[in-house]
């Protein structure tokens, strides 16, 4: 594949020449005037101004290079060689076109173990992001960071992109979590809707006392799509839907290295910021930094693993006679913990026991006798 054809090199007056080695405008490899070459390359920026969607056409094209001009001077491990910025992806004349484009790249960079960092347009690209992955053959779940649920009662896959994704066929979508939902933006039909599907929602007030607690939920995911307007306006002033309430700065650059150290996550995408505010680059810088935890956590990971080897200490809970008994894994590296799930249910066609990321909460759960909800929605699924 020519990914020459489909994007728009970098422009090289954002190139700042007094940047140092450590920079990581220095340290990626910038499509400026070369052809893309992907060796070693394990993770690549896709620039995106794609602005149609749901009642509104926004100018988007400058969004790309305002977050670059915040990312590029930023201080990265030295570790960190294998990074390519592909340039903007030249939008089609269609918002269907543009998402078949993007679907096109992420099919092809996935393939090749090239993580794709999607930056800018609309939170509907999420579209193009999900069927990247048609073509691989596995259930997937799609982690959506957002204040909202982005569910329009619409046929246009602009204005629906989540119908579009949920009602898709083939169906290679295994689990849906919202996380970071604000219940007063969102109707309780629509959270009764993802219960009724057997998906996930997750409040933002969950976690406000303990952001530490959705590391095993990011730790599920295979792809993540990140709408800036679940941050708080103070940090991200500049976005489609700006909030007052939401993820505050740290807490989101913690979500994108807990992100980042997920060894099943194969792309990322962040959504709906608009570069309409001139006079303040605020939003660019946030989203700048999380891309830097983010990438800074892909290349601390640890590998896959293996519960069998003395890596990891195993515990043993014993419940009801109905579910028997919980094995609980802790990593002696990470302190990451995982649980067992035995298909109970033996009418169910996939794997009669699982690994799913857990906390060291829902072990003491299980010890004070009685199920980690983490555990009921995995039997229901």
């Amino acid at each position: 594949m020519d990914l020459n054809f489909f994007f728009d090199p970098v422009d090289e007056s954002i190139i700042d020449s007094a940047l140092g080695p450590s920079a990581f405008q220095n340290i990626a490899y910038l499509h400026i005037d070369k052809k893309i070459n992907l060796n070693g390359m394990r993770v690549a920026l896709i620039g995106l101004n794609e602005g149609r969607g749901y009642m509104v056409d926004k100018d988007l094209s400058e969004v790309p290079n305002r977050i670059r001009k915040s990312l590029y001077p930023l201080t990265i491990g030295l570790n960190h060689h294998g990074i390519v910025d592909l340039g903007d992806l030249r939008k089609g004349p269609s918002f269907e076109e543009t998402n078949l484009r993007l679907k096109e790249v992420c099919e092809y960079l996935i393939s090749q173990e090239v993580l794709p960092i999607i930056l800018g347009g609309l939170h509907n690209m999420t579209l193009g992001q999900y069927l990247g992955y048609e073509s691989i053959g596995k259930l997937l779940t799609l982690l959506s960071i957002d204040a909202k649920l982005d569910l329009e009662e619409s046929e246009n896959p602009a204005d629906s992109y989540l119908g579009t994704i949920f009602k898709h066929n083939p169906n290679y979508l295994f689990n849906y979590i919202l996380l970071g939902y604000q219940s007063y933006l969102l109707k309780e039909s629509k959270l009764n809707m993802l219960e009724t599907l057997g998906f996930d929602a997750y409040r933002l007030g969950e976690f406000k006392s303990n952001i530490k607690e959705t590391e095993p939920i990011i730790r599920d995911a295979d792809l993540i799509s990140f709408d800036l307007s679940a941050l708080q306006s103070i940090y991200c002033p500049d976005t489609l839907n700006p909030n007052v309430f939401g993820f505050s700065g740290e807490e989101a650059c913690q979500l994108c290295w807990y992100a980042g150290l997920n060894n099943k996550l194969s792309s990322i995408g962040f959504y709906n910021m608009t570069a309409e505010l001139v006079e303040d680059n605020k939003t660019a810088q946030v989203v700048a930094t999380m891309i830097g935890y983010f990438s800074d956590g892909v290349f601390n990971r640890k590998g896959n693993q293996y519960f069998t080897s003395s890596d990891y200490l195993t515990y043993e809970v014993t419940l009801n006679e109905g579910v028997g008994d919980i094995r609980f894994f802790k990593s002696k590296l990470s302190e990451k913990w995982w649980m067992e799930i035995t298909e109970i249910n033996h009418k169910s066609v996939f794997l009669r026991n699982k690994m799913i990321p857990c906390s060291y909460n829902d072990y003491k759960t299980a010890l004070n006798g009685e199920l980690p909800e983490r555990w009921i929605k995995a039997q229901s699924k």
